[in-house]
């Protein structure tokens, strides 16, 4: 497996529960033999603490992209930027 580069990546500043952040989308391909997968990753960064969360992963071969049938890859929710075991 090699990595196929970024293709396409945007980023917007936004808020999310008040606080100010930085919104990264990031396309990109793999590449294996004679086979390819895309993925599509979306972030959000705390602009004030640099804390980098990953929101959603879609992974598709070559043929789920084909038929527009892409595979979500499990991430844990976001609920809150606001650490919650500091006091």
């Amino acid at each position: 497996i090699e990595t196929g580069g970024v293709y396409v990546s945007s980023a917007a500043i936004g808020k999310f529960e008040g606080r100010p952040v930085d919104q990264l989308v990031l396309q990109f391909q793999i590449n294996g033999g004679n086979a390819w997968a895309q993925g599509i990753a979306y972030g959000l960064r705390d602009s004030e603490s640099g804390e980098l969360r990953l929101v959603s992963l879609e992974i598709s071969n070559m043929d789920a992209m084909l038929s527009g049938k892409p595979s979500s890859v499990a991430v844990p929710r976001l609920t809150s930027l606001i650490p919650t075991d500091v006091e």
